[in-house]
């Protein structure tokens, strides 16, 4: 087993959260024809830069560069890892989504349209915006993302297409986020310079229980 590291309150000033599917290639010595296929299961992997004087506190300023030597300590060189969740893509730094009367009360039904899974939500206002591409949504607690930029027809209908094959019917929740831990690729050095900010660039690498013999949840910045 290894410790999971809460993530700091710190400033961010950039990020990335992408899922990635690693892929083998086999060419034909006879015809030359190649072949692709999943090698391995797909598996997060998050970028952050974070700032050593973004984020203050009441007793203290410039708390981030502390937070970030101290989680580098903890983490072990890789040993134990993190835990993070995900954002909304669309939306203003530091804003939330505002689905306002949608939180409560719609439902999803299974369909398929373009050729891939989707889910159709009726009862809507005509032409209303209700998912952008890459936005978090559940249906029946399961976390999809928006393939499509969801906008509801004249008759209040709309359909979001994911990646993956969908089946029944359950609640629709929008504004939803996904959670995962993870290993550090290398651990960042800050070098601090005077008079200014200076900054943490970390790479991060899905890491799964059954692989480490589980996890055990730790959060000491509280």
């Amino acid at each position: 087993m290894i410790n999971v590291y809460a993530w700091p309150p710190v400033g961010v000033t950039g990020r990335s959260w992408q899922l990635v599917q690693p892929v083998a290639r086999v060419r034909s010595g006879l015809t030359g024809r190649e072949q692709i296929q999943t090698s391995q299961r797909a598996r997060r992997m998050v970028a952050l830069d974070v700032s050593a004087l973004a984020r203050e506190t009441a007793e203290r300023q410039s708390v981030g560069g502390g937070y970030m030597e101290m989680l580098g300590e903890l983490l072990a060189g890789g040993v134990n890892a993190v835990r993070l969740t995900s954002w909304a893509p669309n939306k203003p730094w530091g804003g939330a989504p505002d689905y306002q009367w949608l939180s409560v009360g719609l439902s999803a039904v299974a369909v398929t349209s373009a050729g891939m899974g989707a889910w159709q939500v009726s009862g809507l206002p005509p032409r209303y915006p209700l998912l952008q591409p890459g936005e978090r949504f559940t249906v029946g607690g399961v976390v999809w993302r928006a393939v499509n930029n969801a906008v509801a027809s004249d008759l209040g209908v709309a359909v979001i297409r994911v990646n993956g094959a969908t089946i029944g019917t359950g609640p629709l929740v929008l504004g939803a986020q996904e959670t995962a831990v993870f290993r550090p690729e290398a651990i960042p050095t800050g070098k601090q310079t005077p008079g200014a900010d200076w900054s943490y660039s970390w790479t991060f690498r899905e890491v799964f229980a059954d692989e480490v013999g589980g996890f055990v949840e730790v959060d000491p910045w509280t």
